[in-house]
């Protein structure tokens, strides 16, 4: 690995978009060729403060940040939702990746062009107004709940770990995700929620106003109380039928968790793949011509963001230069 020394405006292209492991926690902003950096538990919200309406990009390292409300649009980078390990500095340190986390209410009024990436929410979500534009990739919940209170169009989640309740969802799209949804859940009258490549387990608990309603297709499903207002096709369910659904076809029934190689279960662990035997990825092929469940469709099964792992980052002053060391590695 190469150690190099940047100026502030070689910054942007040297640290922004990459995971770090540093000392203290920190949040990077770039907004073109300036870079700003922020450190401490409230890194997070004081780099939202200082982004403009529009183009900033946010960094943040590994470790535990304040929530903070989103109000334009904005991309925000973490670390991720696991440790990984990493090769030991050459003094002995510890330089494993550790987990983004963001603690508390993560509240978004912004009208759209909102991209969030690697972390794990501590908290619920919330989305205060009408939002056009919303991207959540290799993100975790668990035990929370993702509520929107006004009108949401194009909005998605790809390869999130999702255990949450869920409330007035409108145009979602769920791609290659864990999903089980918990807790009282209505979606809009006129839901358009899609459920594509994903492993649901729960995911169609249904209370009242047709409840959790959504079209799940190409994806393994383990229901336990599923509603006729939702649609199934090319999915394995661990059912024996789906009688009364309407617009449901192409279903394979009574398909329990001996389906995948790793682990004969749905259960979840940082370890598992979800892989499918390789008799099941000849057997269930999907709508799209590939094989059904998490690993199928446009992405696999993938909790490592898509930034490079940034170790060692150390940033001094000399006179107007800001003189950034750091090391970079492939994830």
């Amino acid at each position: 690995m190469k150690k190099t020394i940047f100026t502030l405006a070689m910054l942007c292209c040297a640290v922004v978009g990459n995971a770090q492991v540093t000392d203290e926690i920190s949040a990077i902003l770039q907004v073109g060729d300036n870079a700003q950096i922020f450190y401490g538990a409230d890194a997070y919200a004081q780099a939202l403060e200082a982004a403009p309406d529009a183009g900033g990009v946010i960094t943040l390292s590994s470790g535990t940040f304040n929530a903070a409300e989103i109000s334009k649009s904005v991309a925000v980078y973490g670390a991720g939702w696991v440790t990984e390990n990493s090769t030991p500095t050459t003094s002995g340190s510890d330089n494993s990746l550790k987990a983004t986390s963001i603690t508390g209410v993560q509240t978004i009024s912004a009208s759209g062009g909102v991209y969030m990436e690697g972390l794990r929410f501590e908290g619920d979500l919330n989305v205060t107004k009408a939002i056009d534009g919303l991207d959540f990739v290799k993100c975790w919940w668990h035990g929370k709940s993702l509520n929107f209170t006004e009108q949401n169009d194009n909005v998605t989640f790809t390869q999130c770990y999702i255990w949450c309740g869920m409330q007035k969802l409108h145009k979602v799209l769920f791609q290659n995700c864990f999903i089980y949804i918990t807790g009282y859940n209505v979606f809009s009258d006129e839901s358009d929620v899609v459920i594509n490549h994903c492993l649901c387990g729960n995911s169609t608990y249904a209370i009242y106003h047709d409840g959790a309603r959504f079209r799940c297709q190409n994806s393994t499903v383990y229901p336990i109380n599923p509603n006729p207002a939702q649609t199934y096709q090319f999915c394995t369910i661990n059912r024996s039928n789906l009688d009364g659904f309407t617009g449901s076809s192409d279903n394979w029934f009574s398909v329990d968790g001996s389906i995948f190689a790793d682990q004969k279960n749905t259960a979840y662990s940082d370890a598992r793949t979800f892989e499918l035997t390789d008799e099941a990825k000849a057997t269930y092929i999907g709508s799209d011509g590939k094989e059904v469940g998490i690993n199928g469709g446009n992405y696999n099964w993938n909790k490592t963001p898509h930034t490079p792992l940034v170790t060692d980052l150390k940033v001094t002053i000399d006179g107007t230069n800001l003189k950034v060391t750091y090391n970079a590695e492939t994830r």
